[in-house]
């Protein structure tokens, strides 16, 4: 009984430290599996109207006053008037579930003196009167872009995104196309196709598909462009040149950018570098 409870002892102890030594390449089996299914769910759309890719995105609205990731009004203003005309903002819901264009509530917190609640989500109503720049709710960004017709957004979010394109079908149907929504795993391209919006953008960041996972997806459905991190550009540009526009963040040097585009890269996502 003694040796039988020993050996079941060191099989446990043999089978932890093996899945501990391989994480990596199991994680990386699981995501092969799961894109390939989900690749088989998902059910192919027409190709969405085509638009011409921006080569600067002003990330998070552009910096303003020197500072970045405002998404701010005052940061739209500025940078639409420099001459940018595509902005990719933040949005975060509020502890009230409201969305907000914020990147990040603690972050927040530290720069505008917002609140937060028991579970970290900002409570924005409360932010004080001198702070730089005020957060603003998502009726007001949507307001804006659809005061200015030639301006387009493409939205991010580290909350639920299928939530978040719930809410940006409230856009008035004339602004949603020039609506782009980043998604982060393919069962959400029928979600952003459903609404109404200018075609999504795929990015990379919250997802480990494999190359293969996503070039038989973009070949399928097509995207407006792929987003990767700096890191991935190379295995990127060797797995997707010629398959869909490839775009990358967040550069602020000019000579990075340059030598960026002579790989095969699209368009980047920047602070800085702006009309």
């Amino acid at each position: 009984m003694r040796r039988r409870i020993e050996r079941a002892l060191l099989l446990g102890i043999f089978l932890a430290s093996a899945a501990w030594i391989f994480r990596g390449p199991l994680k990386a089996a699981g995501w092969h599996l799961h894109g390939g299914v989900e690749l088989f769910l998902v059910s192919p759309l027409p190709a969405p109207a085509a638009v011409r890719i921006p080569p600067r995105i002003a990330h998070a609205a552009g910096s303003y006053h020197g500072l970045a990731y405002t998404n701010a009004m005052e940061a739209l203003e500025s940078n639409y008037a420099r001459g940018a005309r595509w902005f990719e903002m933040d949005f975060l819901r509020d502890a009230r579930g409201n969305w907000w264009a914020v990147h990040d509530w603690k972050e927040a917190q530290r720069l505008l003196g917002i609140p937060l609640d028991r579970d970290g989500r900002g409570l924005p109503e409360r932010q004080a009167a001198e702070a730089p720049f005020r957060v603003v709710g998502i009726e007001r960004v949507l307001a804006w872009f659809g005061e200015h017709p030639d301006a387009r957004l493409v939205t991010d979010t580290k909350d639920d995104n299928a939530v978040l394109l719930h809410q940006l079908e409230s856009a008035p149907p004339g602004l949603r196309p020039r609506i782009h929504p980043q998604i982060y795993r393919i069962p959400e391209y029928p979600l952003a196709r459903s609404g109404g919006f200018g075609a999504p953008i795929f990015t990379t960041y919250r997802s480990r598909y494999p190359w293969w996972v996503l070039s038989r997806f973009v070949r399928r459905d097509p995207v407006l462009a792929l987003t990767v991190t700096l890191d991935e550009v190379p295995d990127a540009c060797r797995a997707l040149s010629g398959q869909v526009p490839l775009l990358t963040h967040t550069i602020n040097d000019a000579a990075e950018a340059a030598r960026l585009m002579r790989t095969g890269i699209a368009g980047i996502y920047t602070d800085d570098l702006l009309p």
